[in-house]
């Protein structure tokens, strides 16, 4: 069986950013530093630094350690306050693509724009974003625009990690209602090259194995893309949860990960695919 790997592996800019500074924190604070939220959606990532002594906690109330952690995602403004107001020590790790949106979003507001969020109001990326521009907007769709108040000129920013539909098209709907539409698309590269390389590799393949926490919506979007485009696709999280059935009379298969699925573990799916694809059955 050939295995053909997708080009763009392992960690994503932001994502390797915050797992050093994570790394680093735990080695000079040891257990005396907690994040808000896991750092990276990878069970083996999250388990690698909780040994190492990084703690977590759901809200700033819960930390009793002197520094919080700030993931890839960002926090909201009011979060990072009360962190302040008590005192803590902040380590800021926020992906510079998620800190562009934020400024990108401020700016439009001062030159006037009412502010659009095209992305999930429930993810921790797009709550921080809105906690930069109150009063803005969030739609998840192009049939969300007919609802929005009315306005003469909008300005509109996207989750850098967006899957849902086509942003093209909620901008297209916004430009016949309003005036004036100034958008600025913050999808992050590392995002658009996953999904367009899941989209090629799915067509060349039978099977894609896509490599990534449950919990992570990429690398969910990923599988679900792969499926669409013809291959059938499995979603794991590690080479254990790989089946000898999957494939029986394949000669392709296809391999990528999301984006804070670490290097390493994608080699050793591809190395147990190989096992099972050369034992005999």
């Amino acid at each position: 069986m050939i295995i053909k790997r997708a080009k763009t592996q392992g960690f994503c800019f932001g994502v390797a950013i915050t797992v050093k500074k994570a790394e680093e924190a735990v080695e000079r604070l040891g257990s005396n530093v907690t994040t808000l939220g896991h750092v990276v959606h990878n069970p083996q990532m999250v388990a690698q630094l909780e040994a190492k002594g990084l703690k977590n906690a759901s809200t700033v109330d819960e930390v009793d350690t002197e520094a919080m952690f700030v993931r890839a995602h960002g926090l909201p403004v009011e979060v990072l306050d009360k962190a302040k107001e008590r005192g803590l020590t902040i380590i800021d790790a926020t992906c510079p693509m998620v800190t562009k949106i934020h400024v990108q979003a401020e700016k439009l507001r001062d030159e006037g724009y009412k502010i659009i969020v095209v992305g999930d109001p429930n993810h921790p990326e797009v709550k921080g974003t809105l906690s930069h521009v109150p009063g803005a907007w969030c739609i998840t769709s192009a049939d969300d625009v007919a609802g929005l108040p009315r306005a003469s000129r909008v300005g509109v920013v996207v989750q850098s990690t967006w899957n849902g539909p086509g942003f093209t098209e909620i901008v297209r709907k916004l430009s016949d209602k309003y005036y004036e539409v100034r958008a600025i698309n913050t999808i992050c590269t590392d995002t658009k090259n996953r999904q367009s390389e899941v989209e090629t590799l799915s067509r060349e393949v039978e099977v894609m194995v896509v490599v990534g926490g449950k919990t992570s919506a990429n690398t969910k979007h990923l599988a679900e893309l792969a499926a669409m485009n013809g291959a059938r696709s499995y979603h794991i999280e590690g080479p254990d949860e790989l089946e000898a059935a999957w494939f029986d009379g394949i000669a392709t298969a296809g391999l990528m990960s999301g984006a804070s699925t670490p290097g390493w573990l994608v080699d050793r799916v591809a190395d147990r695919m190989d096992e099972l694809a050369r034992s005999p059955r």
